[in-house]
């Protein structure tokens, strides 16, 4: 290689930074030393946030969707009922529930941190999306499972409160219509049971204070229920009992109890006074107990789906690291050649 100086001035000679320059670009594979390239460093931050984020996002869509799915049961529910008179489902309740609790929680989701080992698990990356029952049955399966008993339940409790305020409120109609005439005497001596006064045909046509406050404790029981379902959509496959939700997002706490004051601000609004004392100790038993019945039935749920997930990031691991292996640079073999006996470094996949 020739230099310029003062004796050669050939064009054509190279320059001993430009030797230094192509030689750096050889030993560093290229790798240009820029402006901002001091950045990269926390590019395992920016990856760590984003698959978080993704994950977080992904639980509150599923928890929204639920949550909405278990309105649609509720209403649906609602005239399939054993009761002679059909539940009213309140316009002021419905849109609390919809526009203001279901949605507050889930965008409280979004905001929780990512899991520690979320680093060391292999993403999905180019699968195809297929939305057909047949492909995705057990996702399918498992929302109706997660949403059906906060629909189920509140329908439960509907008719032990029609039949207590039926007789708190509008007693004289119920001895009147729904009473034999031939019980009058027990019926001054004891209350008839509720059991008796939900399929009386004269409930078919009555619109009283008593069915109006069952309704709004109805859809109550079913804002309670998705509320304290929530706490198993926080982490998408984990279980509870293995890190509580309120450790990784305390977003999420703050918008439960929001939603708990919502909610009985809501009954003191609508209730006819003296509706909840009406009621007896198992109603109010139940009606505490259902919410955890359901976390706990969403939460068997979700052990069925942590296997699957579990089986599903244990293959896309397997396939990372066969892929990682196939398409990793070989040894070069030393090949003589016949003609002129000399060495070249042939790669085997050429």
């Amino acid at each position: 290689v020739s230099f310029p100086d003062a004796t050669n001035t050939d064009g054509n000679a190279l320059y001993p930074d430009e030797v230094a320059f192509v030689t750096s670009i050889s030993a560093h594979s290229s790798v240009f030393n820029l402006w901002g390239s001091s950045s990269t460093c926390h590019i395992l931050d920016i990856i760590r946030i984003g698959r978080a984020s993704l994950e977080a996002v992904t639980s509150a869509f599923s928890f929204v969707f639920s949550g909405c799915l278990s309105f649609s049961m509720f209403v649906l529910l609602s005239s399939c009922t054993a009761s002679t008179a059909v539940p009213t489902t309140p316009v002021l309740g419905s849109f609390l529930y919809t526009q203001i609790i279901l949605l507050g929680i889930g965008l409280s989701m979004a905001y929780t941190d990512g899991e520690k080992d979320s680093m060391t698990r292999v993403p999905p990356k180019n699968d195809t999306t297929k939305y057909s029952f047949r492909e995705n049955k057990r996702m399918y399966v498992g929302g109706v499972l997660r949403a059906a008993p906060s629909a189920v339940t509140p329908q439960l409790l509907y008719l032990i409160v029609l039949g207590e305020l039926m007789w708190a409120f509008d007693a004289p109609f119920v001895e009147e219509y729904c009473l034999a005439t031939d019980n009058m005497a027990q019926i001054v001596s004891a209350k008839p049971s509720w059991t008796s006064i939900i399929r009386c045909e004269a409930l078919r046509d009555y619109s009283g204070p008593a069915k109006v406050s069952a309704g709004a404790i109805t859809l109550a029981s079913l804002a309670i229920c998705t509320c304290v379902v929530s706490a198993s959509f926080v982490f998408r496959t984990e279980p509870l009992f293995r890190e509580p939700p309120w450790k990784r997002n305390h977003l999420w706490v703050g918008s439960m109890l929001l939603s708990f004051v919502l909610i009985a601000v809501y009954l003191a609004a609508t209730l006819e006074r003296g509706s909840m004392t009406s009621l007896p100790w198992y109603f109010h038993l139940l009606f505490v107990l259902t919410p955890f019945i359901c976390l706990w039935l969403s939460e068997v749920v979700k052990k069925a789906d942590q296997k699957h997930e579990k089986r599903v990031a244990m293959m896309r691991r397997l396939q990372f690291e066969t892929r990682l292996g196939m398409w990793s640079p070989k040894e070069s073999t030393h090949v003589i050649d016949s003609q002129d006996m000399r060495a070249e470094n042939r790669s085997p996949l050429i």
